[in-house]
């Protein structure tokens, strides 16, 4: 299959137009003896859901595209993340004077731009490491680019971060406290509100996996290709999984999940777990690929997805097996 064919499997950026084809229902796999789950995310991807494998319950659903920017909450953790699903991405201007940053520092932004890696990792981050560098950024808050704003991040400790926000051509910026929300993990902002966003995420302490839109760079174009997919994320706050295609999901046992190195990468699950057929317009499920997925309590966890349509053939609804290796 040629890579434009492969790319779109989980391109989400437009909706499909009235003169393509409709989606069509595919063959599932036979059902396991595991909780089945299916979440209907909107056939444009508009809701996330927060899931607890131990719970077996969708813990929270909330939109997508109410925030901008997140800002970690953890004690020692200072990392501020943008929301990819809305195709923004940023990058370092160099200069500290909020009031000298404008639209003309955006000139050969097209090679300068960062998204977010899906990774979670710091240095993967558009923003990056930006204590003790005291400069500004410029934020793209759409893809398209017709949305700028600038930011400085003053300061931040164990409650709060301070910031300075405006503009692209803004001379004189806001300054607001964000507050560190400790029941989750980042503190939701609005640039359009200009404050905080309740409701994004749940606590943090209640889910293991989270079905959203988020960036992804194919590296192995050139050049390199970033674009919005629809998958999975584990929670950062104490899950790890493993993805396996050579032992079988039914074959997977406690013991055989025990031998894999899990990891703590928030995409390990990620979206490559269906494939897109550009001449049939439809969505299949990899059916070899398995995940072992350990919980925010240590329990382990066997995973597969099953499909990605709804009952009615709408595609925007992953519907997956897991079942405890108790």
């Amino acid at each position: 299959m040629k890579f434009y064919a492969f790319i779109f499997l989980s391109f989400t950026l437009f909706a499909l137009s009235s003169c393509e084809k409709k989606d069509k229902p595919i063959s599932l796999p036979p059902k396991g003896d595991g909780s089945v789950v299916q979440l209907e995310m909107g056939e444009n991807y508009e809701f996330q859901y927060f899931y607890s494998l131990k719970e077996q319950k969708i813990v929270h659903i909330s939109r997508y595209d109410q925030w901008d920017i997140g800002f970690e909450t953890g004690e020692n953790q200072h990392a501020v993340i943008l929301n990819g699903g809305k195709g923004m991405a940023a990058f370092a201007t160099g200069q500290r004077d909020f009031s000298k940053v404008g639209i003309s520092d955006t000139i050969n932004a097209l090679k300068r731009w960062k998204i977010d890696q899906p990774c979670g990792q710091l240095d993967s981050l558009a923003i990056g490491e930006w204590k003790n560098k005291d400069e500004v950024y410029i934020i793209r808050l759409d893809k398209e680019g017709k949305k700028l704003r600038k930011l400085k991040i003053t300061y931040e400790d164990a409650f709060q971060y301070k910031i300075d926000i405006g503009d692209i051509n803004t001379s004189i910026p806001a300054s607001i406290t964000v507050l560190k929300n400790k029941n989750q993990n980042f503190t939701y902002f609005s640039f359009s509100l200009l404050n905080t966003v309740d409701g994004v995420e749940p606590d943090k302490n209640t889910w293991d996996i989270q079905a959203t839109l988020y960036s992804y760079t194919f590296y192995d174009q050139n050049p390199p290709l970033p674009y919005i997919v629809n998958g999975f994320l584990l929670n950062p706050n104490g899950t790890s999984a493993y993805k396996d295609s050579l032992t079988g999901y039914n074959s997977i046992t406690k013991e055989i999940a025990q031998s894999f190195p899990l990891s703590t990468r928030r995409d390990i699950i990620g979206f490559d777990w269906k494939s897109y057929n550009i001449d049939n317009n439809i969505y299949t499920v990899v059916p070899s690929y398995s995940y072992i997925i350990k919980s925010r309590s240590n329990a382990l966890f066997k995973l597969r997805f099953i499909d990605f349509y709804s009952p009615m053939g709408v595609k925007g609804s992953p519907k997956f097996e897991f079942k405890p290796l108790d």
